[in-house]
């Protein structure tokens, strides 16, 4: 009879990563046994001395044969997944360029408050529901004051000594797109959450919704993460005017609701065509399959809607 301690020595042994590393010479063999075409291996090896072997595999992923991880669909060309990895590559600059814009909005949005409750309103805890996350936005601002070495922020403590703390115009520039979301949403009363919201045309709660997930896609993009084809978690949050927005949030969490959800903001701004035209050649140059990012097979009439109102 196997004793108990034996048995746990098989499990844990089973569950012991052994895999050896493999050179970019045996990467390469592993790829063509599993039926990828490499027609150049000089310019195979150079990509896999610069893009290590495990991120080149989640790119050929889509490339896989139904059913078997360990086969490529026939005719796969090493060049069809660097196409692939390319694309990608430029979709997060894209999208960075993009919530870069937003964020800036928003920004200044919550920055004129100002106008209302005067240049040091985010210290003000009467402003604010939840005292803790307050105190928590602040440090988090202090933090930056004292690492950051900000030109706004010495040249405020160049001239001046109290506040403390510099106004909000420099206040944040120092915040992360998720800690200016936690800020707004902090906001004690609807009327100021609403006086940020109104410039975008939708409830406070959507913005809300749309900066969380902005953020989480800001986060992918800053740190290289595959983007195009990856499977998100979206906050929920319901706008009976916009279907379109409402769909992308509450039923969609693919790339595609990605790109509603920024055209859509664009729009607001005035900025969106740039976006748009440089999405559609970025698709059309990499011949990129639109499903694999969730894309309906009404897509361009979507899009004709949020650009132009009507299909």
């Amino acid at each position: 009879m196997t004793d108990i301690h034996e048995m746990n020595d098989l499990f844990e042994q089973r569950n012991i990563y052994l895999t050896p590393p493999a050179s970019v010479d045996d990467q390469i063999k592993i790829l063509r046994s599993r039926g990828m075409l490499v027609d150049d291996y000089a310019y195979a090896k150079d990509f896999l001395e610069e893009v290590y072997f495990h991120r080149f595999l989640s790119y050929s992923v889509p490339f896989l044969a139904n059913g078997d991880s360990r086969r490529y669909q026939l005719n796969t060309k090493f060049a069809d997944v660097v196409k692939v990895y390319e694309f990608d590559s430029q979709l997060r600059s894209l999208l960075l360029d993009a919530i870069e814009k937003i964020e800036i909005s928003v920004r200044t949005q919550f920055t004129n408050l100002s106008w209302k409750y005067g240049s040091h309103f985010y210290l003000n805890h009467k402003l604010f529901r939840d005292h803790r996350q307050l105190n928590d936005s602040i440090e988090r601002i202090q933090f930056q004051i004292k690492s950051g070495h900000d030109l706004l922020v010495s040249e405020y403590y160049h001239r001046y000594n109290d506040p403390a703390m510099p106004p909000v115009w420099i206040a944040v520039e120092l915040t992360t797109i998720g800690q200016l979301t936690k800020l707004f949403m902090n906001l004690k009363h609807a009327e100021d959450k609403e006086a940020v919201a109104q410039r975008y045309q939708i409830h406070y709660s959507v913005l809300q919704a749309i900066m969380d997930n902005l953020t989480l896609i800001r986060n992918y993009s800053a740190h290289h993460t595959r983007i195009w084809n990856r499977h998100f978690n979206f906050e929920c949050s319901l706008d009976n005017q916009h279907q379109l927005i409402s769909h992308a949030l509450c039923d969609g969490s693919r790339m595609y609701s990605v790109l509603v959800l920024i055209t859509y903001i664009l729009k607001t701004l005035g900025v969106e065509q740039p976006f748009y035209k440089r999405l559609i050649g970025l698709i059309s140059i990499y011949n990129i399959n639109v499903d694999l990012m969730g894309f309906p097979s009404d897509w361009q009439d979507n899009f004709s809607i949020l650009l132009h109102g009507k299909k």
